[in-house]
C-alpha cells in the first residue's frame, strides 16, 4: 500500500516544470493504472476465514444463541479482519448471556476460546446453562368493570406461567398480550396494566411476577345502520355476527365485512364502529355498501372427457335477483353423449342466510351410454344447509324419464323425497395433502303416492388423502349403494347402479359394468361396490406420477364378482385442480385391454 501511495503522489510536473516528453507521461499513466488494478485489489480483498462452534445446549436455547451471537452473524463479512474477530470474541459472552436470559437462565458458565490455524480462525464456546430462575410468586389480578368477567377470570387461570415453573419471558409477554386482546374482545377497550412487575434475583435464581389488569369500562354494540337500498334491512340484519347489547368486539366488524363480501351481492363493503358517537357505552356501527356494476355473469367452456366426449357449456348467473337476496342461474351443456339444460333459483332463509337456503330447479337431460338412452325431466325443491365443512339437505323431486335399455323401453314417473348428509375435512379442497370427504344419501318412492314404483335406495361415498412422506400422497376412495326394490326393471336407468369409467373403475368404459339381461345387454343393478387405492409422487414442480388399483362391481345380487383395473398416470397441477391422464388395464378381462382416461378437477 505504501508503494502504491508513493506512485499516486508522483507528479507529472516535477519542480513545477511541465514535461515535454509525451511518451514519458503516457508510460507513467499506464504504470499507475497497472499498479492500482494489480496491487490494490489484492490488498483490499484479503479477508480472513472464521469458524464458530457452540456446544453444551439444545433448542430452543441453541437457536436463540445462534441468532444473538454477533461473531457468528459476522463470520461471512468480507471486510472482517483479525482485530474485529478478537473484539467480537470478547463480546460473545455478553451475547450468550443475553440470549439465555429470556428462558430463565441468568447464571450460565461460558468457556470460550479463539485460535488460529492455517489462516482459519476458530471460535469455540462451551456453555453450561446453569440452574434456571424459578417463579416463587405469581400474582395476577383484575380491576375495573371487568373484575368479575368470566372469560377474563378463566384466562388468568390459564396464564402460561405458574408458581414453581421456570421463568420464560417469551411466555410472559405472550400471556400479557393474550389478556389484553381478550379484554378488547370483551368490550373493555380501555384495558391496560395498571401494575406490572417482574422481579428477578440472579443470586437466588428466583423471580416474582405481579400483574394487575385494569379493564376500565365495558363498551357494547349499539345499533347497526346502513343507507343502502340493495338488500332488505331484515336480511342484512341476519348477516350480523352480533346483537345490540353484546360486548363490543372490533374483530366482529372484520368478520361482518368478510361475510358481506362472500355474499357476492356487493362490489364494495365497508364496516366501521363509530367511536366518536358513543352513547351510554353503546358504539353504533355503520355499513357502507356499493352495488355491483354488473349483476349478470356469463361463462363459456369447452372440454373433453373420455366418459363424456367433447362438450361445450354456457353458464349464466344473476347474483342478486331482488332485494330479498335471491339468486338465479342457468346452464346449457351440449356434448357427444350428454345434453343438459337447467334453471336454478336459490333463496336465503332462516337466521343464518350465509349457510341456509331454499333451492329450486328445473332440468332436462338426454344421455346415452353403451346400449342405453334416456331422456330425463326433473323438478325439485330442497332445504339446504351448506357451510365450509358440512352439508345437509332434504328435498322433494319429481322425475319423468323416457328410456331405452337393451331390448326394452319404458317411461317412469317418480316423486322422490331425499336426505343427503356430507362433510369435508381437508387442508385444501383443490390441492389436498391431508383430507377426508364422506357423504351419505337416501331417497325413495312409494307406488300410488306420485310414483310408479316403490323402492328405497341408500348410497355411501368417501375419499381420503394422506401424505405420509414429502412429495408422496396416498389416495383411497370407496362407493357403496343398495336398492330395496321388487325388480330393477321397475326403475329407470338413472336410478340403477353402473360402474366403469374415469372416476369409478378405470380400464373399463363408462357404465360398462352392471347386471346383464338374457340377451347380454347391460341394464344396471341393485347394488354397487367400488374401491380404489392410488399412490402419487411429485417428480417436478407441478408434475407428478401415479399408480393405482381399482376394483368394483354393479350387480343385481350379492354374489360380488369384482372387476379389477390397474394402471399408471401423469398429473399436472393447476390452480383449480389437476389434469389427470391415466392408462389402465382391465386385468379381469380377456386380453387385459388398455384404456386411456382423461379427467380434470379438484382433489375432494
Amino acid at each position: 500500500m505504501q508503494f502504491i501511495h508513493s506512485i499516486a503522489k508522483w507528479r507529472l510536473h516535477p519542480d513545477g516544470q511541465p514535461f515535454h516528453n509525451i511518451t514519458s507521461v503516457f508510460c507513467r499513466i499506464i504504470f499507475l493504472f497497472l499498479a492500482f488494478h494489480l496491487f490494490l485489489p489484492a490488498a483490499v480483498s484479503a479477508s480472513v476465514q472464521l469458524e464458530v462452534t457452540v456446544t453444551g445446549i439444545s433448542d430452543p436455547l441453541y437457536k436463540n444463541v445462534l441468532a444473538r451471537l454477533t461473531i457468528l452473524l459476522q463470520k461471512n463479512n468480507e471486510r472482517l479482519q483479525a482485530s474485529a474477530i478478537r473484539r467480537l470474541h470478547r463480546q460473545a459472552e455478553e451475547d450468550i448471556r443475553a440470549a439465555l436470559a429470556p428462558f430463565g437462565y441468568y447464571n450460565p458458565t461460558i468457556k470460550g476460546s479463539l485460535n488460529k490455524k492455517d489462516d482459519v480462525w476458530n471460535a469455540q464456546y462451551a456453555i453450561d446453562q446453569g440452574p434456571p430462575v424459578v417463579l416463587e410468586k405469581v400474582d395476577l389480578q383484575l380491576a375495573g368493570a371487568g373484575a368479575n368477567n368470566a372469560p377474563l377470570l378463566a384466562a388468568l387461570e390459564k396464564f402460561p406461567l405458574k408458581k414453581g415453573e421456570v421463568l420464560n419471558q417469551e411466555l410472559y409477554e405472550q400471556g400479557k398480550k393474550k389478556l389484553v386482546n381478550l379484554a378488547f374482545g370483551e368490550g373493555f377497550l380501555d384495558a391496560t396494566f395498571s401494575e406490572r412487575s417482574l422481579r428477578i434475583s440472579a443470586e437466588t435464581n428466583s423471580a416474582s411476577l405481579h400483574l394487575v389488569l385494569d379493564t376500565g369500562r365495558q363498551y357494547l354494540f349499539g345499533v347497526t345502520a346502513s343507507t343502502q337500498q340493495i338488500l332488505k334491512q331484515d336480511l342484512l340484519n341476519r348477516y350480523l355476527p352480533y346483537k345490540v347489547g353484546d360486548p363490543y368486539n372490533p374483530a366482529k366488524l372484520f368478520e361482518l365485512q368478510s361475510i358481506l363480501n362472500q355474499t357476492n351481492y356487493f362490489s364494495k363493503v365497508s364496516v366501521r364502529g363509530q367511536l366518536d358517537r358513543i352513547q351510554a357505552l353503546a358504539i353504533p356501527v355503520e355499513i357502507d355498501l356499493t352495488a355491483p356494476e354488473h349483476l349478470n355473469k356469463y361463462s363459456f367452456g369447452l372440454g373433453y372427457g373420455t366418459d363424456t366426449g367433447v362438450r361445450g357449456k354456457i353458464d349464466w348467473e344473476n347474483r342478486l335477483f331482488n332485494s330479498s337476496g335471491d339468486k338465479v342461474s342457468a346452464s346449457l351443456q351440449l356434448g357427444e353423449r350428454e345434453n343438459t339444460i337447467a334453471l336454478r333459483y336459490r333463496m336465503p332463509v332462516d337466521d343464518d342466510p350465509r349457510y341456509q337456503s331454499l333451492a329450486s330447479s328445473l332440468a332436462y337431460q338426454d344421455k346415452q351410454w353403451e346400449n342405453t338412452t334416456t331422456q330425463l325431466f326433473t323438478a325439485s325443491m330442497a332445504r339446504e344447509y351448506v357451510d365450509p365443512r358440512f352439508k345437509l339437505s332434504t328435498g322433494l323431486e319429481l322425475r319423468n324419464e323416457i328410456y331405452d335399455v337393451g331390448n326394452t323401453s319404458g317411461e317412469s314417473t317418480l316423486l322422490l323425497p331425499s336426505l343427503n348428509v356430507g362433510g369435508i375435512f381437508a387442508d385444501d379442497i383443490l390441492n389436498t395433502k391431508n383430507g377426508l370427504q364422506a357423504a351419505v344419501g337416501f331417497l325413495g318412492g312409494m307406488k300410488g303416492l306420485g310414483s310408479d314404483a316403490s323402492f328405497l335406495q341408500a348410497t355411501v361415498n368417501g375419499k381420503a388423502i394422506v401424505s405420509p412422506f414429502q412429495d408422496w400422497r396416498l389416495i383411497g376412495r370407496g362407493s357403496f349403494g343398495a336398492t330395496l326394490v321388487d325388480s330393477i326393471n321397475s326403475l329407470p336407468p338413472s336410478l340403477r347402479f353402473y360402474t366403469g369409467g374415469d372416476n369409478t373403475l378405470r380400464g373399463y368404459g363408462y357404465k360398462s359394468i352392471g347386471t346383464r339381461d338374457a340377451s347380454g345387454q347391460i341394464i344396471g343393478g341393485r347394488y354397487l361396490v367400488v374401491g380404489s387405492i392410488e399412490a402419487e409422487r411429485v417428480v417436478f414442480n407441478q408434475w407428478s406420477l401415479a399408480s393405482f388399483w381399482d376394483v368394483g362391481t354393479a350387480t343385481d345380487d350379492l354374489t360380488l364378482n369384482f372387476f379389477q383395473g390397474v394402471g399408471v398416470g401423469v398429473r399436472f397441477r393447476l390452480p383449480f385442480g389437476q389434469i389427470r391422464l391415466d392408462v389402465a388395464s382391465a386385468i379381469t378381462e380377456d386380453g387385459k385391454p388398455l384404456r386411456v382416461h382423461l379427467t380434470v378437477g379438484g382433489d375432494l
